[in-house]
């Protein structure tokens, strides 16, 4: 529990120096997935400088991310030749970039990892998974942020975007016990189990509250 509280004590000392202004230095982030819907970005009060439509080439939309609930995923973009990702590639300060990893849960809690990529003469980043895992599926609400966020995207053809529409979704329901934590596969039956519950309240400790609430970012202006 102690970690997560970190990672909140550490996403206000952010907070605090966007209030004081965006600074100098820029980045390019390339956005796939809820961060493609411009409610998403203004609940964060993450305002990009400059946005457009980008497609990263070689490389394959993935619904590979565990999602804190059995069977859902978010996406993450994997190495796939012949592939493409299409997205908005936004220019943001380091300042809301920082806030931004932690929104995905980059910094101490290391589910997602900036990866860095040289294309078209852009050097951008996007966010990979550290915990790929087979046989997930995105919520119907963070699929809708895809297929909405495709709609006037110039490379993504008919296609790809009934393709992606028609993606089979899954319910959010029962928590994930090992969401922030790995099980030891040596646990014993008990230990397992009261462990496992621990864990569960912890996450939705995290969700409902740590990850939900801030006491800095409401003064953020954009």
């Amino acid at each position: 529990m102690l970690r997560y509280i970190i990672w909140r004590f550490s996403f206000e000392i952010c907070n605090i120096r966007r209030l004081f202004g965006h600074g100098q230095e820029r980045l390019q982030y390339l956005a796939f997935g809820a961060n493609l819907s411009p409610a998403i970005m203004n609940e964060r009060r993450i305002r990009p400088f400059a946005m457009k439509p980008f497609t990263l080439r070689n490389h394959g939309l993935r619904f590979d991310h565990p999602a804190p609930w059995t069977g859902c995923a978010y996406a993450s973009a994997e190495p796939a030749a012949g592939e493409a990702v299409h997205g908005l590639l936004y220019t943001l300060s380091a300042r809301d970039a920082a806030r931004m990893d932690f929104y995905e849960a980059v910094p101490v809690i290391n589910r997602y990892r900036r990866t860095w990529v040289e294309q078209d003469g852009e050097h951008l980043y996007f966010y990979q998974t550290n915990r790929s895992t087979a046989n997930l599926s995105p919520t119907e609400q963070y699929l809708e942020y895809i297929v909405e966020g495709l709609e006037s995207h110039p490379d993504a053809s008919e296609e790809y975007r009934q393709a992606m529409a028609a993606t089979a979704t899954a319910e959010p329901g029962k928590f994930v016990s090992s969401y922030l934590w790995r099980q030891p596969e040596d646990r014993s039956g008990w230990r397992r189990g009261l462990i496992g519950v621990y864990q569960r309240v912890v996450l939705f400790i995290f969700l409902k509250f740590l990850y939900r609430f801030s006491l800095t970012a409401v003064f953020i202006r954009y």
